[in-house]
């Protein structure tokens, strides 16, 4: 019970404490990375004024003149003192009320002095205090489920600690819920990450968009499968969830980022103890771990994309895949003649297994999705916008009800277009590598791939 408790505590930063931590002022224009190192201290992205200026006080500062928006914060840069004599500002203590839960340490005007909270260096601090860097955990629970909420919070170019939560040994444990909501332009800034077992380098980043099956974060909203969607959007607030089955044998540690900091933030994560590890009618093995692995970047035409791959020595099951492109609008939609194809193992020879005649074919569908836009239990179609000078597209699959297992390492390959050409299967689409004829002209200026694979050691 207590595990729960400090989890709790760790998830909000409310009011975390942190060893030898001291309030200081900069000097006008500084950051408090600069102030607190310095000193040969760390800053401490949390400070807490109980929207008082009792701080500004003990610090020798004269808050009788009102302050500019009542005290209320509005800048990173704050709670901060002006001593520049041009500011409108001049002489007032700053932003002491409503100020976020994170607070940005490399903020600066060169106007002001920051009032800067600093600590220890963040690598001899438990990573469940603000700025720390050192690994620990909180006790292991025997909750049968576990999970917390962010309400209203900060999410900040800084990478926070969201949840954090260990497990008594011989058990399992699945996070099996994921939910989040602000602004539109807050969710696409929006990094969640999952860092499994003591990872260092988290085996799960992900845009909740992009999660959730659909590129370029378009908010057409509401849908939802059971495993996926956005219930919020339409051009305002969004709301993305998923229910992906991501486990864990000893400890689970979740954060989140974003490109500028947002307010108005909400999160919830949810899992289980013991839970058995099924996905459709294949029950997966205790030490199967889940793994996103993604793609970011232009390719050339009929280059060939990994959209997953695993090492030999490795058993597992592709759960599902999410693909995005978008061009300058040169040959439009003709990228959709790219075929999937699947190896097993992972150094198998081509043609490998094919899974689909065409890109649209393998999202269930055809003829370029001439039908429109659809999210389907197993399959989607989330996003299509052509313009003169502008193609964009994306869509995700599922593969519950037809699994992709392998025993000694995997491949699965996606091309940006194909070649039609002489050979025994087909009339040559999807089985010649070199020497025939593009079909249409393939232009991929930016490629995003998601790629969720179970994998475990035999």
């Amino acid at each position: 019970k207590m595990a729960v408790v400090v989890s709790l505590i760790v998830v909000l930063f409310a009011f975390a404490s942190h060893a030898n931590a001291q309030h200081m002022l900069g000097l006008q224009g500084q950051s408090c990375t600069e102030t607190c190192h310095a000193k040969g201290l760390s800053c401490i992205p949390h400070i807490e004024t109980e929207d008082k200026t009792t701080i500004f006080q003990k610090l020798g500062l004269d808050c009788s003149k009102p302050s500019a928006q009542g005290g209320q914060w509005w800048a990173p840069d704050q709670p901060s003192y002006s001593t520049d004599p041009t500011d409108p500002n001049y002489h007032e203590c700053l932003g002491y009320k409503g100020v976020p839960s994170v607070s940005p340490c490399d903020a600066s005007e060169k106007s002001v002095e920051r009032i800067c909270n600093c600590g220890k260096p963040c690598s001899d601090v438990c990573w469940t205090e603000p700025c720390g860097t050192m690994p620990c955990y909180p006790n292991a629970s025997s909750a049968k489920t576990f999970g917390t909420g962010l309400s209203g919070g900060h999410v900040t170019t800084t990478e926070t600690l969201l949840f954090i939560h260990a497990i008594p040994p011989g058990h399992t444990g699945v996070m099996n819920h994921f939910w989040s909501t602000c602004s539109g332009p807050c969710e696409k800034s929006l990094l969640v990450r999952y860092y499994v077992d003591n990872e260092t380098q988290p085996s799960i980043e992900f845009h909740p968009a992009m999660a959730s099956g659909t590129g370029f974060d378009d908010s057409k909203a509401p849908w939802g499968t059971k495993w996926f969607g956005l219930g919020a959007g339409n051009s305002g607030g969004q709301a993305w969830f998923n229910n992906f089955k991501i486990p864990f044998e000893s400890n689970i540690r979740i954060t989140i980022q974003a490109d500028t900091n947002f307010g108005g933030f909400y999160m919830i994560v949810r899992g289980g103890l013991d839970l058995p590890l099924v996905v459709g009618d294949v029950t997966l093995p205790a030490n199967a771990k889940l793994q996103l692995q993604k793609f970011e970047g232009p390719m050339k035409p009929l280059e060939v994309l990994n959209v997953s791959m695993v090492p030999k020595g490795y058993s597992g099951q592709l759960f599902m895949s999410t693909l995005s492109v978008n061009n300058s609008g040169v040959g439009g939609l003709n990228f959709l003649e790219g075929c999937y194809h699947m190896y097993d193992p992972v150094d198998a020879s081509f043609p490998g297994t094919l899974l689909s005649t065409g890109t649209e074919d393998y999202f269930d569908s055809g003829w370029y999705f001439n039908a429109g836009e659809f999210q389907f239990p197993v399959s989607g179609f989330t996003h299509i916008k052509q313009e003169k000078n502008l193609t964009e597209w994306s869509a995700y699959r599922f593969h519950e009800m037809d699994p992709l297992r392998f025993s000694d390492g995997f491949r699965m390959t996606w091309r940006c277009g194909d070649l039609a050409g002489p050979a025994p299967n087909g009339g040559g689409k999807c089985f010649t590598q070199t020497g025939g004829n593009p079909v249409g002209s393939p232009t991929c200026d930016f490629v995003r791939s998601y790629a969720w694979v179970y994998v475990w050691k035999e």
